[in-house]
């Protein structure tokens, strides 16, 4: 048979019904909702709608534009992983921070046990690249969602049932600013708790090896208490990593401006304020942590990676085809 026409059949091949169901997964990762399937559906069997036509619409919608966003984001992190590339001075699109967070915490996602601190409501797509990576994962959260092929606990970061030295890595994106403030639109208390973050960082210091890393994400810019997160700037949190005992392998600044996500290496936090430029943060702090502050300032290994972190970066573009 002529391959045109094989493929022709085969993309009429099923129902509509199946054909909706698979395009909305494919296009958009989700379900359809109930209402737009029965809609569809009754369009494509009068013939008021092609097949072509519903994945023109579903691709072209801004809910798609997201989905290419983490997308891209998620592909060049495991990419850079894959050759053993960290990511640094990343571009990105005006979108939220995560096009940001997650290629430069994927890009440094090692191996053995690790822990993602705040799973329930992190990103889907996210959480797919995390469990394509070949780690052996577990999710704490004090709010409870089950996700297929890792392990969930419900359970305060500042109280976690696990042993001593558990993990060989610990994730933390947008979560330390959450912790003690406000997090009934979590499922969580609504506290008031200055000390939380500090808390919640030592005891990830008790359950990470000594060999093991922590990467942090939080929002960058003017300090302030937001009653659910907590904003501070560059220096901030440096000194609350620094007072939790850690040591700061790699710190990077990310801002948002007219052009999209660039770095900051000279980030200037006055009149930076969250979602003021854009859904979310207006500004990013990513930092790789280890354990150990006072042992690894007095290696010599720890005196050279202190006095090289200003060095020069590779650049690297996150930029959906066009946008």
């Amino acid at each position: 048979m002529d391959p045109r026409l094989a493929a022709e059949l085969a993309a009429r091949d099923g129902s509509d019904g199946e054909f909706v169901d698979a395009t909305y997964r494919l296009v958009l990762r989700r379900e359809p909702d109930l209402d737009s399937r029965e809609r569809s559906v009754a369009k494509l069997a009068e013939g008021t709608l092609s097949r072509a036509t519903l994945i023109h619409e579903l691709a072209s919608s801004d809910e798609h534009r997201r989905v290419r966003e983490l997308d891209d984001a998620v592909a060049l992190g495991l990419g850079a992983r894959s050759r053993n590339e960290r990511l640094s001075w990343l571009q990105a699109p005006h979108a939220d921070e995560r096009v940001i967070e997650v290629p430069w915490v994927l890009s440094r996602l090692g191996t053995g046990c690790v822990l993602e601190v705040g799973y329930a409501f992190a990103e889907r797509a996210y959480l797919a690249g995390l469990l394509g990576a070949g780690v052996e994962l577990t999710g704490v959260d004090v709010a409870f969602a089950e996700v297929g092929g890792m392990e969930t606990v419900q359970a305060d970061v500042r109280d976690l049932p696990f042993a001593d030295r558990s993990f060989d890595q610990v994730l933390l994106v947008s979560t330390l600013e959450h912790i003690g403030a406000d997090n009934t639109m979590y499922g969580g208390a609504g506290e008031r708790d200055d000390s939380g973050p500090l808390a919640a960082l030592g005891e990830l210091r008790r359950i990470l090896r000594p060999t093991g890393t922590l990467l942090v994400t939080v929002p960058l810019g003017e300090p302030g208490d937001h009653s659910w997160f907590r904003q501070d700037d560059v220096r901030g949190w440096k000194s609350l990593y620094w007072s939790a005992g850690w040591f700061v392998e790699d710190i990077e600044a990310y801002e948002l401006g007219a052009e999209g996500w660039r770095a900051a290496p000279s980030f200037d936090p006055t009149g930076v304020r969250y979602g003021e430029r854009g859904p979310a943060a207006s500004a990013v702090l990513c930092a790789e942590l280890s354990p150990g502050r006072m042992r690894h300032l007095l290696t010599p290994g720890g005196m050279r990676k202190t006095a090289r972190r200003g060095a020069a970066r590779t650049y690297r573009r996150i930029r959906p085809r066009d946008l």
